[in-house]
């Protein structure tokens, strides 16, 4: 794992945007007519519980759904926090336009540059609104409650104690062709959060 995360420190990935790079990552979805029922969202989702110091492996997530915006954006969530653990923006691009690579990119980039991963548990998320903006855009409304750490890559220990944070967020989700719905877009207020 050591050489992994030391192979992909030296891969250069286009800094942008850096300002929009500065949220903390966002996440996943639950209840709403799209999204995925309690138990298949139980083996998905974690306690939001991590060890003491040494962090676990990456598990790959689920193969993305991305028939309809509600799972397109529940699909992103879980991608993107494998892309944070791993420093590798790339492996979750089936799930986000170029444009939003560019704010992914930026957040793995500044990461990469501070030596640290961050090891993300999304604890809930709930569909609060979708809106049809056109045949081929959405509008996707959440809560998203997340604990996370951040990981000292030379290490590879945890670097910080544990943050949980609650997100109102607001997805644009559009439809790609040969991708399917895909997330375009993000604004995210967060409405707290605090070291536990």
């Amino acid at each position: 794992m050591r050489e992994l995360l030391r192979g992909r420190l030296g891969r250069a990935v286009p800094t942008a945007l850096l300002l929009v790079a500065l949220m903390l990552p966002l996440s996943a979805c639950s209840g709403g007519q799209g999204a995925p029922d309690a138990a298949q969202r139980s083996a998905e989702l974690t306690a939001g519980e991590f060890p003491d110091k040494t962090p676990p492996e990456p598990v790959l997530p689920p193969p993305p759904k991305l028939d309809d915006p509600k799972t397109a954006v529940y699909s992103y969530l879980l991608w993107i926090s494998y892309a944070y653990r791993v420093l590798d923006s790339s492996v979750a691009t089936h799930a986000f336009s170029e444009t939003e690579e560019v704010r992914i990119n930026s957040y793995v980039e500044l990461n990469r540059q501070n030596s640290k991963a961050i090891d993300q548990r999304l604890v809930d998320f709930k569909i609060t609104g979708s809106e049809e903006i056109s045949k081929t855009a959405w509008q996707v409304t959440a809560v998203e409650d997340w604990k996370y750490r951040y990981i000292d890559v030379g290490t590879i220990t945890y670097s910080s104690p544990t943050y949980s944070v609650t997100y109102d967020t607001t997805y644009t989700v559009i439809q790609e062709t040969g991708k399917g719905w895909v997330v375009d877009g993000v604004e995210a207020k967060a409405r707290g959060g605090e070291p536990k």
